[in-house]
């Protein structure tokens, strides 16, 4: 039962983070088209929306290791595994330094640095291509 609970809460953490990158990458890309800088309350709404992707990569990271230990007793799955956590590792680093990037230009009222935002996505995106890559490899 316990096994299904962390598979449960595994996969909602992978649609908040899923949905948090994805509606804030949506929303900036057409402000950028409009070449406008959102209002503050919506830049308020990012940093929510960051901060919500941190909380849940965090969940997936843990209720995955915990199920690894509990089904395999060991991180011995093979390359593809090792290929899985290299992508979720591409996914967390980023989204970690986005979120301290972001308070940090909260709090010095600035926006943030458009090309951190740029290299951090496209690093994430990257890390989510191995990330899912691996785990077909390992789990199917």
């Amino acid at each position: 039962m316990i096994i299904f609970i962390l598979k449960f809460i595994h996969l909602i953490s992978l649609f908040f983070a899923g949905g948090g990158a994805i509606g804030s990458a949506v929303i900036q890309s057409i402000y950028k088209k409009e070449g406008k800088v959102p209002e503050p309350h919506l830049a308020k709404g990012f940093r929510i929306l960051a901060f919500l992707s941190l909380l849940a990569v965090i969940t997936m990271w843990v209720t995955g290791l915990i199920m690894l230990i509990s089904i395999y007793g060991s991180f011995n799955l093979g390359w593809t595994f090792h290929m899985k956590l290299l992508g979720a590792s591409l996914i967390l680093i980023p989204v970690a330094y986005v979120n301290f990037h972001l308070q940090q230009a909260s709090k010095k009222q600035i926006p943030p640095n458009p090309k951190v935002i740029k290299y951090t996505t496209s690093a994430s995106r990257i890390g989510l291509i191995l990330a899912i890559a691996g785990a077909v490899g390992t789990f199917i």
